[in-house]
């Protein structure tokens, strides 16, 4: 017997409880989920769907989380003569767009990652590694990478970043 593949996915959604708080914590509802291999694994599968929302998605397949706060953390960064390379949540690794860079409130540094899509924030120490690079003069606050000064610009929203390529 073969099956169609529109009449197994009928009456499917991929709508989850899947969400992620503000604070890297995921949960599949109110249950917390506690597996290191499995919440590293949805850290690296954030990505947007076609409409805008976040979702979760990997080879495979792909269904719609609620994410809080940036969809990725910048946890580290290595800087070269070429540009800087960032560690993201998730253990994934990609160049920084400097185009991207923007300050937050709080004086928080934001980037654009997964080829513009989404949001990633820097911490602590990814920040406290790029200090030596963040400067400031009379035309206000760069970063300098690669030889050049670059300038992010202040938004209100960080969490939009991503939005603007659909």
């Amino acid at each position: 017997m073969v099956m169609d593949p529109a009449q197994f996915l009928q009456g499917r959604t991929r709508e989850t409880e899947i969400r992620r708080d503000a604070g890297g914590r995921w949960f599949n509802g109110e249950d917390r989920i506690e597996h290191p291999n499995l919440s590293r694994s949805f850290d690296g599968w954030i990505d947007r769907a076609e409409d805008g929302r976040f979702c979760l998605s990997n080879a495979i397949n792909w269904a719609y989380v609620e994410i809080e706060g940036p969809a990725y953390f910048v946890k580290d960064v290595e800087a070269s003569d070429d540009g800087v390379e960032l560690r993201l949540s998730g253990d994934l690794i990609e160049p920084l767009d400097p185009a991207s860079l923007r300050q937050g409130p709080e004086g928080a540094l934001w980037c654009a990652v997964r080829e513009g899509r989404c949001p990633a924030r820097f911490d602590n120490h990814a920040l406290s590694k790029m200090s030596q690079s963040i400067g400031e003069d009379e035309e206000g606050v760069y970063v300098s990478i690669a030889g050049q000064k670059v300038r992010p610009p202040e938004i209100a929203d960080p969490l939009s970043l991503g939005l603007e390529k659909r």
